[in-house]
């Protein structure tokens, strides 16, 4: 095993430490919002990568993400169905949380039999995850190649545009007080 020394090594466990405390601190501040389902937004919030409120402009098929012959099994199979793979761009109008003020963002989803896929011309509230997206389709004897970009988790992070304010307010609430 290595022992980290020098400067250098001192500096990546500050940052490390400092990186780990501050989620943390951000979760300890959950017990603020008393009503459940405000707690439950505010942890969807600390889970997200980017939540902005914009319009889909684009919906494609993302086939190299579904397993090879996704489309045959799909037709021959009636109940267990392997998920479809979706790439949406949307045109951001406000970001709530992320890093700068992206104009689009591309992100991906899997929407398994009966989920509800979101048509263009939707407008909503998005919540982006940073995740491994893997290529089944590219899947060899080697191994699966990946990419690292964002995604939907579930139908839940699409919401009304109504709950930005909100959405605007439990964030506030979950930022650590500022000092003088």
């Amino acid at each position: 095993m290595r022992r980290v020394t020098g400067v250098g090594g001192i500096l990546v466990l500050v940052w490390l430490a400092a990186g780990c405390s501050g989620g943390s601190a951000v979760r300890d501040r959950l017990v603020l919002l008393p009503h459940p389902p405000d707690r439950l937004l505010g942890e969807q919030l600390i889970e997200a990568r980017y939540v902005v409120a914009g319009t889909l402009v684009k919906l494609e098929d993302a086939d190299a993400y579904e397993p090879r012959a996704g489309w045959l099994m799909r037709a021959l199979l009636s109940e267990e169905r392997p998920p479809e793979a979706y790439e949406a761009t949307i045109a951001v109008d406000s970001v709530l949380k992320g890093n700068g003020r992206p104009k689009r963002l591309y992100v991906m989803f899997f929407a398994p039999q009966g989920n509800l896929i979101p048509s263009p011309g939707t407008n909503a509230i998005w919540f982006a995850h940073r995740r491994q997206l893997w290529r089944l389709a590219q899947s060899t004897y080697y191994g699966t190649p990946y990419d690292v970009g964002l995604a939907f988790d579930s139908d839940d992070d699409i919401r009304p545009l109504g709950e930005w304010p909100r959405l605007r307010d439990i964030a506030r609430r979950l930022e650590p007080p500022q000092e003088p």
